[in-house]
Formats: structure tokens, sequence, C-alpha cells
């Protein structure tokens, strides 16, 4: 192995929520609070995401209620939220005031990704020139080797994936030279530059150009970062998806955001659906038909969300 200079994206994210609520609302006195107000600048590479929401009387959010944000910080701004939440008259008249009591809630996750020079092993010749392995993976057709310690280190589910496969060769006669670790429901592409990224702490050079096949690629990380619990990988996806929603890809990006417990990409879908133009091509392209089918609270949800849009 050679020693030389990378750049390993970090990624962090921090997620909380904080519970307001409202004791004696008709004693209250409700007022308005400038959005001028002085921030401590914040470095760059830092977004915050986050809804409002008011709870029924089962403490779930109401969709009708529920204002969402998704925010990038390159300098330091003006405070920022909403001129207008909901009106007396709309909460009173609501049903979830009781007892002239209601519950706010907040959730924030905030994430920083950044890109550090490194000084590491060059894994990536480790990786393709197969030295040294000792665990195979069919895949889609296709075999590919890696090394069970690096897999070990990185992610848990292919660490037992290949625990099981050797606890299972030991009990049956030893037939092939290494583990081998079949992988259902993945393309090879995506499966390669999963273990790319294991051995790298990089993206394959294809997922810069911003193209379809990048975007395509990095649903398919998504979902494989997830599976595999590689969870720095999967922020990074869910970042690089965030800003390519485009018409095209809103309804299936929103799905995996669903099926994958991605909350930030599934705001900024929702939020990018909710404008009439991208609404009126998404309905021509018959987008929503397929979301109807794989996700119908989400297009509940979408329904909610784009009648106090």
């Amino acid at each position: 192995m050679s020693s030389r200079s990378t750049s390993a994206i970090i990624a962090r994210a921090v997620s909380g929520h904080h519970l307001l609520k409202i004791d004696g609302y008709s004693q209250t006195k409700l007022v308005s609070v400038s959005r001028d107000l002085p921030v401590v600048p914040i470095l760059q590479g830092i977004s915050a995401q986050g809804s409002l929401s008011l709870l029924d009387r089962d403490g779930k959010p109401v969709p009708s209620y529920t204002h969402t944000f998704n925010r990038s910080f390159k300098t330091s701004e003006g405070s920022w939220g909403w001129y207008s939440y909901i009106t007396r008259s709309a909460l009173e008249n609501s049903g979830y005031l009781k007892d002239d009591n209601f519950t706010l809630r907040c959730d924030i996750t905030v994430t920083e990704l950044r890109v550090e020079e490194t000084e590491d092993c060059d894994f990536a010749d480790l990786l393709w020139k197969k030295e040294g392995a000792d665990v195979a993976f069919e895949v889609d057709g296709e075999t590919l080797t890696a090394h069970r310690w690096v897999l070990a280190a990185r992610s848990p589910i292919l660490k037992a994936a290949v625990r099981a496969e050797l606890l299972g060769e030991l009990e049956r006669e030893r037939n092939t030279p290494i583990a081998t670790v079949r992988i259902d429901n993945m393309e090879a592409k995506v499966f390669k530059a999963l273990l790319h990224y294991i051995y790298t702490d990089t993206l394959p050079d294809e997922m810069d150009k911003g193209d379809e096949a990048a975007t395509a690629m990095a649903h398919g990380l998504l979902e494989a970062a997830d599976r595999y619990k590689v969870e720095r990988l999967k922020l990074i996806c869910e970042d690089m998806l965030c800003k390519r929603v485009s018409t095209g890809t809103a309804i299936t990006t929103l799905v995996l955001a669903e099926q994958h417990h991605c909350q930030r990409l599934k705001i900024t879908c929702i939020d990018f659906l909710v404008s009439p133009k991208n609404m009126e091509v998404v309905l021509e392209n018959g987008g929503f038909k397929h979301l109807q089918r794989s996700c119908p609270s989400v297009l509940m949800d979408l329904i909610e969300r784009a009648k106090v849009a």
C-alpha cells in the first residue's frame, strides 16, 4: 500500500426536538417577534432542517399545521422563520385546543458536511488489486472481492453477513477458497461504489457530474448505505439528493426518503412539490399515481401541506 493525500468527506448530524405546551390559552397574549435579530456567524457547510407542528389530541403532528424549513448557511445572516403560523380563530376552531391547552413540537436537525485533506494509505489499490482479499460477494452476476477487516471496521451488517457465511462453511465441508456472500436486490455498480466509499471515504468520480446517472447512483447508494448501516455515506447521499430535486426526480426521491427515514430529504421534496408550477409538471407526468401506489400516507401529507402553502 502506498501513501497519498486524499480528500475525505466528513459528515455529522445532530437531531433534537422540543415540546411547547401552552396552558391557559385564553389568558395568553400572543405577540410577534421581528425576524431580523442578530445571529452568530455560522461556518460554511452547516445546514438546518426542521419543522414546527401543532399536535393533535394523540400527540401527533397535524399535517395542515406542520411548517417545514431547509436552510443552508454560507455566511452570517439575520434570523428567519414564519411571519404567520396560525390565526387565533383557526386554532380555536381546529379541534386541537382542549381544556384551554395546546401543544407545539419543534424538530431540528443540524448537519455539517466538510472536506478534509488527509494523508492515508491507498486502500483503493488494496481493493481493486485484490491483494489479500478473503471474502467475495456475488452481486448481480458479478463477483467482487474484499477484506474482512476493512468491512468489519466500516459496516456492522456486512461484518455480520461475512461472519454468518464463515460459520456456515465451518458446519459444512468447505469447497471454496474464500467465503462467498450473495447480495440480492442490488446492482453491481452500486455495490462497487459502496466498497469504494468503504475503502477510500470518497465517492466515485462519476457522481460529481450531476447528471441523471449520478442522481440514480445517489439513490442506489443511499439505499445501500441504509441497508448496511454506513451512516456517514447515507448523510452524504441525502445531502446530494437534496440539491438535485427536480420535476423528474421529486416523486421517486420522496418515496426513497420515506422508505429510508430521511426526514430532511422528505421535507425538501415536499417543499419542492407544493410549488404550483412544479406540481403541474409532475401531475402531467403522472408522478402522483406512483406516489399513491407506493406511499399513500405521504401523498396525504403532501395534500395537507399544499393546502397551507
